[in-house]
C-alpha cells in the first residue's frame, strides 16, 4: 500500500477536524432550538383586555377601564409555579423552593415573547427575531398574580385592590395581621406604621400593635374554641377607609418560615396541582362538568377562598378542549373559540373574586363561567351523535 504524504495527511485531518466542528455545531444548533421549543407554551392562551392601571380588571374584548376609563390594553394571562415568598423563582413544574424549601405555588402571570439578543422587544404574538430564530417566552408577574400565605395564614385582598393581607392565629394566642402590596410584597416599615387597626372576637375588641420588628400588627386575645372566628378591621394610611375582614380558624396557625425543617406548614401548601388532560373530548367535558358543579357548590357553602382551585383547572381543561374544536364544523368550532375566551377570562375574575371574598361578583362571574361550560357540552355533545 502506497503511503500519504505529509502535506496530503495534513490536509485530510484539517478537512475532518472541520467536518467534526460543523457537526457538534449543528449538534449545539439543534440542542437549542429543541430546548427553545420545548418551553414554548403547549396551548397558546387567549387575549384578554385589562386596564394599565386595574390589573384587576380583565375583559374579553377592547373597551375603557369601568374605573378610570382608560382603554384596556391586551395580555396573555399565563400560569406558573412560584415561592410564595421568592417571586423570583419560577418553574413549569411543582416542587420546592430552592431558597426556602416552601412548597411552591401557582401564580398568575403575563406571557409575551421576546428575544435572548434584543430584551427591547416584547410581542404579544410568537414570531421570528431580527436573526431569524424563534421567539422565546417571557413571564412576568402580575399585580394580584399572587393570592397564597406567606405565613400559614388566611389571605384576602383589600377592596382597594391596592393591597393585600394575611391573619394568622397562633398557638401563643395571637392573632397577628401581614400587610402585603398588590404584588403580595411585605409593606415597608414606614407604610406598616401608618396603618391602624383592631380585632374583635364576640364582645371583646383588641387594638392591633406592630410587632416589636414592626413587620407585622397583632394582638393577644388568648386562648379560643376552635374553629376560632374573629373580625379585623383595619385602615392602611390615616385617612384612608377601613375595611373589614371576617377570619375564621379551622386550626392554629403555623407558619413555615419558622419551622427548621423548611417542611410546609398546615395552611400553605397549594392545593392547585397540575391536572393531567385526558386524550378524548368526552373525558374533558366530564371532568370540566365536575369542576363545575364544585365551584357551584364553594359559591353556595360560602367556601370562597378554595374556588381559585376548580377555576384554574377549568381554564386549563378549556384551553385543552379548544384544541379539538377543529374536529368541528366552522359554525360549531367558532362556538367553542369565544366560548372558552368567556371560560377563560370568567375562571381568572372567580380567582379574583374569590380572594376578595364578595360573594355579589363572585356569583355575577359563575354566571358567565356555567354558561361557558353548557355552550361547551352542547357543542361537543352534538357532535357525538
Amino acid at each position: 500500500m502506497g503511503r500519504t504524504k505529509p502535506k496530503a495527511r495534513s490536509r485530510i485531518i484539517g478537512l475532518l477536524a472541520i467536518d467534526l466542528q460543523w457537526l457538534l455545531l449543528r449538534t449545539f444548533v439543534f440542542t437549542l432550538v429543541m430546548s427553545l421549543a420545548a418551553a414554548q407554551p403547549a396551548v397558546l392562551p387567549p387575549v384578554s383586555w385589562t386596564c394599565p392601571m386595574h390589573p384587576e380588571v380583565i375583559e374579553d374584548a377592547k373597551g375603557v377601564c369601568p374605573i378610570c376609563k382608560m382603554d384596556l390594553v391586551p395580555v396573555r394571562l399565563d400560569t406558573v409555579w412560584s415561592c410564595p415568598v421568592h417571586s423570583v423563582v419560577s418553574k413549569d413544574q411543582p416542587g420546592k423552593c430552592p431558597i426556602c424549601r416552601r412548597d411552591l405555588v401557582q401564580v398568575t402571570v403575563s406571557l409575551t415573547w421576546t428575544c435572548p439578543d434584543h430584551p427591547d422587544i416584547d410581542r404579544l404574538n410568537p414570531g421570528r427575531c431580527p436573526s431569524g430564530a424563534a421567539m422565546i417566552p417571557k413571564r412576568v408577574l402580575r399585580a394580584h398574580g399572587n393570592h397564597h400565605p406567606q405565613h400559614g395564614g388566611t389571605f384576602f385582598m383589600a377592596p382597594d385592590t391596592s393591597h393585600h393581607l394575611e391573619g394568622t392565629y397562633t398557638s401563643d394566642g395571637r392573632f397577628r395581621l401581614h400587610l402585603y402590596d398588590d404584588y403580595s410584597r411585605p409593606l415597608p416599615i414606614d407604610k406598616m406604621k401608618q396603618a391602624k387597626g383592631r380585632v374583635e372576637t364576640g364582645t371583646r375588641v383588641f387594638p392591633l400593635v406592630p410587632t416589636a420588628k414592626g413587620q407585622s400588627l397583632e394582638a393577644d386575645i388568648g386562648a379560643l374554641p376552635l374553629p376560632a372566628s374573629m373580625t379585623a378591621t383595619i385602615a392602611f394610611a390615616p385617612n384612608s377607609p377601613e375595611y373589614r375582614f371576617d377570619f375564621t380558624f379551622p386550626e392554629l396557625s403555623q407558619d413555615p418560615a419558622r419551622d427548621a425543617s423548611g417542611a410546609a406548614a398546615a395552611g400553605v401548601e397549594s392545593t392547585l396541582t397540575p391536572i393531567e388532560i385526558p386524550q378524548s373530548p368526552r373525558e374533558i367535558l366530564a371532568l370540566l362538568s365536575a369542576r363545575n358543579r364544585r365551584i357551584a357548590d364553594l359559591i353556595q357553602g360560602g367556601g370562597f377562598a378554595e374556588i381559585y382551585v376548580s377555576a384554574l383547572q377549568a381554564k386549563d381543561l378549556a384551553l385543552a378542549l379548544d384544541a379539538h374544536a377543529r374536529e368541528l364544523p366552522p359554525p360549531r368550532r367558532a362556538m367553542v373559540s369565544g366560548s372558552v375566551k368567556r371560560l377563560v377570562r370568567s375562571a381568572w375574575m372567580l380567582d379574583t373574586y374569590g380572594d376578595l371574598g364578595n360573594r355579589a361578583p363572585i356569583a355575577d362571574a359563575y354566571v358567565t363561567f356555567s354558561a361557558a361550560v353548557a355552550e361547551l357540552e352542547s357543542a361537543f355533545r352534538t357532535r357525538s351523535r
